[in-house]
């Protein structure tokens, strides 16, 4: 896939049980984890020149790097690689009037045409490739760079995230100016996480809920990757492989293994 801001091309890759224990023993909060998840299983291609450029791991501090809007992007399509383009969110019981669960289902690929990035008319870019430029009411220039993940993560742990965000990514002389730099920067790097909005189907009440990207998609690999030392212990007891050789297979063929071993166990009982 390709990244919508920064144009990167994207290849990801199945986990293996190496992956899975990277996944599962990353610290940190919830995005310094999904960085973890993108560096072990997603493959960056740089280079203009595409016959000859590898694609290549990079990082969880390169994947820091990118904005928002490309890591989210980037998270759901992994998510779509391993799991398919559907994905079911359930509204919790208490999440309404009658009580009843309602289950939301959406595509990947169209929430993400939701969110394709303009070019807005009027902005150039500044002599820092990182940095734009867009003319301010008094023929003063407003200079500004769209938020990165590092962004994000200082702003979540700052008292005053937005304002936090102003000073990082906006240089405007007033605050009609930043308010015009932070409607560009939205049709520039629009955001993916987002409310999901739906009927119930017995009541009729408009619900909302909102996704959060990388809370979805590491919750579904911390979750498939979960029975990694069962299915490690349960292989190395049964063929007395070492464990290196066992994390080194694909997920899903350790998976196949360790569900042998169950089946087996069941007809001797």
């Amino acid at each position: 896939m390709k990244l919508p801001v920064s144009e990167l091309e994207l290849r990801f890759q199945a986990p293996d049980g190496n992956d899975d224990l990277a996944i599962l023993e990353a610290s940190g909060d919830l995005l310094e984890r999904a960085l973890v998840a993108l560096s072990r299983l997603a493959l960056v291609k740089e280079s203009e020149n595409a016959a000859a450029a590898p694609f290549q791991r990079r990082t969880p501090e390169y994947w820091a790097t990118l904005t928002v809007t490309d890591f989210e992007t980037a998270l759901l399509g992994l998510r779509r690689f391993l799991f398919g383009d559907k994905v079911a969110c359930v509204f919790r019981d208490r999440s309404h009037a009658c009580g009843v669960r309602m289950e939301l289902e959406f595509s990947i690929s169209a929430f993400l045409d939701e969110a394709r990035p303009r070019s807005p008319r009027r902005v150039r870019p500044a002599d820092d490739a990182r940095w734009h430029v867009l003319p301010g009411d008094n023929g003063q220039d407003v200079r500004f760079r769209l938020p990165t993940v590092e962004d994000q993560f200082l702003a979540m742990t700052s008292a005053d995230g937005a304002s936090l965000l102003a000073k990082r990514c906006i240089d405007a002389a007033n605050t009609r100016d930043r308010r015009r730099a932070e409607r560009v920067m939205e049709e520039m790097a629009p955001a993916v996480s987002r409310p999901l909005a739906g009927n119930c189907p017995e009541c009729g009440e408009s619900l909302t809920m909102m996704l959060h990207v990388p809370r979805l998609v590491i919750d579904q690999l911390e979750n498939q990757a979960a029975s990694i030392h069962e299915e490690t212990d349960a292989i190395a007891a049964t063929y007395h492989w070492d464990e290196a050789s066992i994390l080194a297979m694909p997920q899903r063929r350790r998976r196949a293994y360790a569900d042998t071993i169950r089946r087996r166990e069941q007809v001797a009982v």
